[in-house]
Order: C-alpha cells, then sequence, then structure tokens
C-alpha cells in the first residue's frame, strides 16, 4: 500500500466530500442556482444558435444545385431548360417575376411553382385552403394577403392583373420568404427560371462547362455548425464570469472548513488529499447543476421553440437539438466548477494545522506578484488585439479564423488580468477606507483580510459591469456611423409614382382627388410640414408601355455621370420647387440663371437626359450648384431648377409629398399612412425598423448593473455570513442593528465601486486596443449618462439594497454553528 493510503484513502475522502455536500448543499444554493441557470441558458442557447441559420431546404427543397436562367428580349430560356432536362434528366423549374406592391416602394415576387415537383417539395407548406391548379388561381403568404386586405376566395387585382385567391402558403424553410403562388404554366414568361437538380457534383460541374456557366449555388453542408459554436464560444467567454463568481463561493466554503481540514492534516493527510477535499465538492456541484440544468434547458426550449420560429424566420422541429453539443455544455460545467474549487483548494491546503484548526483566514499574499502577472496579461491581451486588427485592416476588413481567435484570447486575457489585479485593488480600497467612520473601517479592513474570496467577488463584478460598458461603447461608435437613416422618425415620403418609374398621364380631377385623400391623412397629424414634389417629363415623348406591358406612362428626365451614361447610377431628380428650397434653406435667388442641377456633389459631369421614341435623347453637361447634405438617406440629393425645365420645355409633374412632424410618428399615424396608401393607390416610405440603438445601450446597462447586483446579492452576502464570529462580538459589545447595516452597506458599496472602476477600465481596454485610428475619434464621444449609471449608480443602488436588508438579526448572533 502506499505511504500516503493510495486509492483507499482517495475513496474515504472523495466520499466525505460528497457527504459534507449532501448534508450542506442548502449553504451553497447561491452558486448551485447559479451554475443550474448557466447550464439552462447555455441548453437553451445552443439549441437557438443551431436552428438560427435558415435551413438549406428554404432554397434547395431536396436538390443539391440550383442555377438561374434569365430571360432576354430576343430570346426565351425554354431552349436552356430543354437542355438542362435532357442532360439531368430529373429537375424542378420555378419562374419568378417581380410586380409593383401597392403600398411600398418595393415589389412582390410572383412565384410559379408546383407544389409537387421532384425537389421543391420542402419549399411550400399550405395554411388554408388549396393550392393554384389553374391560370387565373392564386395563393399568397399571410403578410401579402394582411397587406393587400384580400382573404381566401377574394380577388387580387395586381398591377393590372386579376387572380383568385385559392389558399395561403408559406415556405416553412423561409418564413419571411412574401410571395404570390402561381400555378406553372402561365401565359407569361418569367423573367428568371430557378432550375432545382440533384446531379452528382462532376457531371454538374461539366454542365457549368459546357452551358455558359450559369449562375449557380451548391447546397451548404452543416450550415448550422457556425452559428452553434458562436453561442457555445460565447457560453465560454461566460464561465469565465461564472468561474470568478463561483471561487468566491468555494473560497467561503473551504474557510468554513479550515478545521475539519486541519483536523484531516493533523490525523496524517496530505495536502493532495485536502485539495481533493475540495475539488470533488466542486465537482459534486457541477454534476448537480448540470443534470438539473440540462433538464430544466430542454424543457424550457420545448416551450420556447414557437415563439423563437418567428424570431429565427422557419419551421423547427423540437427535437431536433445539438446534443453533442449539450454534452460540451455539461463536461465545460464540470470542469469549470472543478476549477473554480481548485484555487481556494490550494489556498486551504497549505495553511498550517495550528492555523487551520484555529479557523483562521490564511495570511493575505503580497499582492506584488499578482500585479505582475496582471500586467503581463495586459500587455498580452492588448498586444493579441492590436495584431488582429492590423491582420483585419490589412486583409480588406475580412475577420480570419486566426483573427477571430486572437480576438477571444486577447479579450480573455485582459479578463483574466482583473482576477489578478483585483487583490491589490482591495488593499488600495482598504487604505482608503482608513479614515471612514467605523464601520466602514472595518467592513473595507475585513474585505482585505479575506482577500482570496475578495478578490475573486471583486473579479467577477468587474467582468460583469465591463460587458455592458462594452456593449455601450460599441453602440455608441455604431449609432454615430448609422445616425443618417432613410428618414427621420419624424418623416414620411408620399409617392405617386415612385421617381425613376413610368409617369402615366392623369388628368387634374385625378391629380386633385389624389392629393384630397392626402390632405384628409394629413389633416390627422398635429401640425404637419407638407412639401408637395414633382418629376420633370418631356411632353414630346410618347407614352409607352415597360418591357412586360405592366406599366404604361413617360419616363421622367434623369441626371447621371456623362462618362457612363447607361449605368445604373443615374436618377430622376425632382424639380427644384419654392417649398423643398426653402425646407433645405436655399434662397431662390441664390441659384445662378445658368444653373441646371442642385446637387450635393457640384462640380461632376452630370449628364441629363430624355426618353423620346425608341431613344434616349441627351444633353450638353449640366450645369451644377451646390445643394446641402441631407441628413437622411432617401431625402433628395439632386434638384431640376426651374430654369433647367425652361430652357428644355419640359412639364412638372406631382409625383408625391414630403410629410414632416414636430414629434415622432405613432403607430396609429403610420398604419393610417399605409391605409392610406392601400385605399389611394400611393406608395409610403417611412423610417426603417433597424435603428434600436439607444434602446440597446439602455438594455445592456439595465442587466449588467442587475447582472452585478444579483452577483453581490450572492458574494457579499456569502462574506457577511462568514464574519458571524465578528458580528457577535460587535454585538456583545453593543452593536446595534445600526452598525450591522452600515458593514453591510460598505462592504457592498465599496465593492461594486471598485467593480465598476475596473470594469470600465477593462471594457476601454478591450475596445481601444481592438479599435483603428480611424476609430479613435468616434471613441471621444463618452456615453456619459451610460458610464455615470455604471460607476456611480451601481454602487448607491448596492449600499442601499445593503443598507435595507442587513438590519434583521441573523440566528447565528446568538447560536454559534456547530462543526
Amino acid at each position: 500500500m502506499s505511504r500516503n493510503g493510495g486509492l483507499p484513502a482517495r475513496r474515504a475522502v472523495v466520499r466525505w466530500a460528497w457527504r459534507l455536500f449532501r448534508r450542506e448543499w442548502r449553504q451553497q444554493i447561491a452558486v448551485l442556482t447559479l451554475l443550474t441557470v448557466a447550464v439552462t441558458a447555455a441548453v437553451v442557447g445552443v439549441s437557438a444558435g443551431y436552428h438560427l441559420t435558415p435551413p438549406s431546404t428554404a432554397r434547395f427543397g431536396d436538390a443539391s444545385q440550383r442555377f438561374t436562367l434569365y430571360a432576354d428580349d430576343d430570346r426565351s430560356p425554354d431552349p436552356q431548360i430543354a437542355q438542362a432536362r435532357e442532360w439531368f434528366g430529373t429537375i424542378d423549374v420555378i419562374g419568378h417575376r417581380y410586380l409593383p406592391a401597392p403600398t411600398s416602394a418595393d415589389t412582390v415576387e410572383l412565384r410559379a411553382q408546383d407544389p409537387h415537383g421532384p425537389y421543391s417539395g420542402p419549399m411550400l407548406r399550405l395554411l388554408t385552403g388549396r393550392y393554384p391548379t389553374a391560370a387565373g388561381e392564386a395563393a399568397l403568404t399571410d403578410e401579402i394577403a394582411a397587406d393587400l386586405r384580400v382573404r381566401v376566395g377574394d380577388v387580387l387585382t395586381l398591377d393590372g392583373r386579376t387572380w383568385t385567391v385559392v389558399g395561403l402558403v408559406e415556405n416553412p424553410g423561409d418564413l419571411r420568404a412574401e410571395f404570390i403562388l402561381v400555378a406553372p404554366a402561365q401565359p407569361e414568361p418569367s423573367a428568371a427560371i430557378t432550375v432545382l437538380t440533384a446531379a452528382d457534383p462532376a457531371r454538374f460541374a461539366e454542365y457549368r462547362a459546357q452551358h455558359g456557366q450559369p449562375v449557380y449555388e451548391l447546397r451548404p453542408t452543416h450550415e448550422w455548425v457556425e452559428a452553434a459554436a458562436g453561442v457555445f464560444s460565447v457560453f465560454a467567454v461566460s464561465m469565465l464570469l461564472i468561474c470568478l463568481i463561483a471561487t468566491a463561493g468555494f473560497a467561503v466554503i473551504a474557510h468554513r472548513r479550515l478545521r475539519q481540514l486541519g483536523l484531516l492534516a493533523a490525523v496524517g493527510a496530505t495536502p493532495r488529499h485536502l485539495r481533493l477535499v475540495l475539488l470533488a465538492h466542486g465537482a459534486a456541484v457541477g454534476a448537480a447543476a448540470s443534470a438539473v440544468g440540462t433538464v430544466a434547458g430542454v424543457l424550457m426550449w420545448f416551450a420556447v421553440t414557437p415563439r423563437f420560429e418567428t424570431a429565427a424566420g422557419h419551421r423547427i422541429d423540437r427535437l431536433d437539438l445539438p446534443w453533442w453539443q449539450i454534452v460540451a455544455v455539461v463536461l465545460l460545467t464540470l470542469l469549470t466548477a472543478t476549477a473554480a474549487a481548485w484555487w481556494p483548494a490550494r489556498t486551504a491546503a497549505r495553511v498550517p494545522i495550528t492555523r487551520a484548526l484555529s479557523s483562521r483566514p490564511p495570511r493575505p499574499k503580497r499582492a506584488r506578484r499578482s500585479a505582475v502577472a496582471a500586467v503581463v496579461l495586459l500587455v498580452l491581451g492588448v498586444g493579441s488585439l492590436r495584431l488582429a486588427q492590423r491582420n483585419n485592416a490589412a486583409g480588406d476588413n475580412e475577420l480570419e479564423i486566426a483573427d477571430l481567435a486572437l480576438v477571444v484570447a486577447g479579450t480573455l486575457a485582459i479578463g483574466f488580468a482583473l482576477l489578478f489585479v483585483a487583490p491589490l485593488a482591495v488593499r488600495v480600497l482598504a487604505a482608503v477606507g482608513a479614515r471612514l467612520p467605523v464601520a466602514a473601517r472595518l467592513a473595507l479592513r475585513d474585505l482585505a483580510r479575506h482577500q482570496a474570496r475578495s478578490s475573486a467577488a471583486l473579479a467577477a463584478i468587474s467582468v460583469a459591469l465591463a460587458i455592458p460598458t462594452g456593449i455601450v461603447l460599441a453602440a455608441n461608435v455604431v449609432e454615430q456611423t448609422t445616425a443618417e437613416s432613410n428618414l427621420s422618425d419624424r418623416q414620411l415620403l408620399i409617392w405617386i409614382d415612385v421617381p425613376g418609374l413610368r409617369v402615366p398621364d392623369r388628368t387634374p380631377d385625378q391629380l386633385t382627388a389624389i392629393e384630397a385623400q392626402v390632405r384628409q391623412y394629413t389633416a390627422t397629424l398635429a401640425n404637419p410640414t407638407v412639401i408637395p414634389l414633382a418629376v420633370a417629363i418631356d411632353p414630346i415623348e410618347i407614352p409607352r408601355a415597360d418591357a412586360d406591358g405592366g406599366r404604361t406612362g413617360r419616363l421622367p428626365v434623369d441626371v447621371g455621370p456623362q462618362t457612363d451614361p447607361g449605368s445604373g447610377a443615374r436618377q430622376a431628380p425632382l424639380v427644384a420647387t419654392p417649398e423643398i428650397l426653402r425646407y433645405y434653406g436655399v434662397d431662390p435667388a441664390s441659384i445662378g440663371g445658368t444653373t441646371d442641377v442642385l446637387t450635393t456633389q457640384p462640380g461632376s459631369d452630370l449628364l441629363l437626359r430624355a426618353e423620346s421614341g425608341e431613344t434616349a435623347r441627351s444633353f450638353p453637361q449640366a450645369t451644377t450648384q451646390r445643394l446641402p447634405t441631407p441628413q437622411f438617406e432617401s431625402l433628395p440629393k439632386t434638384l431640376l431648377t426651374p430654369a433647367a425645365l425652361y430652357r428644355n420645355n419640359w412639364q412638372p409633374v406631382r409625383t408625391g409629398w414630403l410629410v414632416e412632424t414636430p414629434q415622432p410618428l405613432t403607430a396609429e399615424q403610420l398604419t393610417g399612412a399605409r391605409e392610406l396608401a392601400l385605399d389611394a393607390g400611393l406608395v409610403v416610405e417611412d423610417r426603417d425598423k433597424s435603428a434600436g440603438l439607444l434602446a440597446l445601450r439602455a438594455i445592456a446597462t439595465t442587466a449588467g448593473a442587475v447582472l452585478a447586483l444579483a452577483i453581490l446579492a450572492m458574494t457579499v452576502g456569502l462574506i457577511r455570513a462568514e464574519a458571524a464570529a465578528d458580528l457577535r462580538t460587535l454585538t456583545a459589545t453593543g452593536a446595534t442593528g445600526r452598525i450591522r447595516r452600515r458593514l453591510t452597506s460598505a462592504t457592498a458599496g465599496g465593492l461594486a465601486l471598485l467593480g465598476g472602476i475596473l470594469g470600465i477600465g477593462a471594457a476601454y481596454t478591450v475596445i481601444v486596443a481592438g479599435s483603428s485610428r480611424d476609430q479613435f475619434n468616434e471613441l471621444a464621444r463618452v456615453p456619459l449618462v451610460e458610464l455615470l449609471v455604471i460607476a456611480v449608480g451601481v454602487p448607491l443602488v448596492a449600499a442601499a439594497l445593503g443598507w435595507l436588508f442587513a438590519g434583521r438579526e441573523p440566528r447565528s448572533l446568538v447560536r454559534a454553528r456547530l462543526e
């Protein structure tokens, strides 16, 4: 047998640790709850990440490849479809055509598809009614049916075409796809044809080589891996925070068992046996939390799946879970709990037997070594982030896997640096508190005396506040770069004809009726500014139909670069009416008589063009004058002067209105605008809904503050509970409940203050180290309100809550716990 007892001794130590865990699990409920919640969140998170990426069936169905054929004016794609059918044998053909939407600047897809095709079956799901089987029948997605206010059995009229609605459908792999489904055989040709096939890869490559390399896609494999791995990486980083909190909890447990460990050492246990006691305890905590958290996470996933389907945009099988990642979560939790117990176990095993038997805490180590380690980790972290940023800049801002690893490693290094700088910060706080009142001085001195658990708690609080600080800083930078949205939340663009489309001939009575409907809507707004908008047309042009025969009218005069008259950069400018010039702050008298165009980029080689007959007439190079740059993207950036219209005999035609209100538009007012567009056949554009950065900053700040306060509640509760002997002494000498309140309040406020300072410093270090020189100017704008909430508000709330909940006298004051 081994001189140290060998396997029987280790087995006996593990059994004793297990018995202690079963007897004292209520005293570790904070760590158990924390790990259980983390596992539950991780199971739900990796399941969500697994299903976050839309399945490939949304675009491929059961096919392995897809390619697109486009119809030209001079030839039909039918011969190419026949070639593909002859080459591959079995194919599935889906036709696409795009029609203008009556209430939006977007278009509506008209999809000709066989619901029972050989490959495209998984791309369709019938909600109600039936699939269209003949010409003149259509099935709609739910959002299009709601926008156009039609139901099954109604008649749908769109762009001069009429269908009977026979059903509602969806693409189960892409719930955001909105389309009108029609039968495959249609009298009008499709603008684009998607061909699905499941050929051998070599056969498919040979087809592309022999038939002109059509635009193609190959079915992705394991497309969910990146999203699920990203969620798992976030969980792995968050386990650092949990490890720090658990370390503080295990440090309290180690101090509580210090006398028992001393007795065990006195009867011959080695330091390895003493470490094994706490390591086995940590593993038991991790196993219990993993079991309960996994079951709770799976059940919670079953509950949230219907709501998550809407967010993910596709249907989800509840039992389709990433089991291998769930197993990895369980193993990582066991590793985290064991690792959290390792440092307190190592510290407790080194306490001399006599000191352990007297239940005195180990002497605090010198902070010099931890400070050196913090500096080394800080240098490594900053170096990794700077290297990743340099590689990113050299690679045209494409983040590679190696750069991503550098970013994660640098962030973790700075996070671990907080653990090593915490002992020095605790000592500094105790030194600063030497001149405070007695209760606060005792509380801060007690933090320094129990340096191990205080440092772990402080590091956890710092990381908890660093995360929202980083989010706030990043959102503040992004907010500055995306401030120019399409429109203000106080603006609407109401179009009769979207600029660039053909303008039909309308009688004055028709225009008067449309304007009356618009004025009736704007009358419901509070003090709106309504600016008429107009485009210029050439009256000698003959009204013509579009290439697809869907819209008849005259094309408005457009303007674009002279070097490339046929480029897509051309646009139809609005006419510089007195109302719009007043809105831009331009004095009409300041416009030169020879100026043709007011533009935000004067001096460019702009060319005016008007369509006449079959061709477009170009005019001499336009003379330009500066127009103030609007703040929002959809506001006009180019205007035609009245002098240009007069010289070229063009006529202004009403095309819409710009509506602006003193206050942001409400949801009811936006709904009224959409109803106006639907009733009058107009197009309404409002502010994009993507701007939610202010809300993100508020949510991040609030969530970080709540998380930090929760961590403080757990750690301060553990720390003050272990100071029962000191409290008994204070009570015996006449200390009242107010003194106990001050002790807890000073402990919570001091840890929160230090955590806020260290967290903000760590967040700024990560952000600055990972930013380029061009981004430094954006970082100069400090989100002062959020930082004050983190650095000042959280400590004040923590101190107030500590004062509020610490007045009741605990039982341990009158009756000591027996070990």
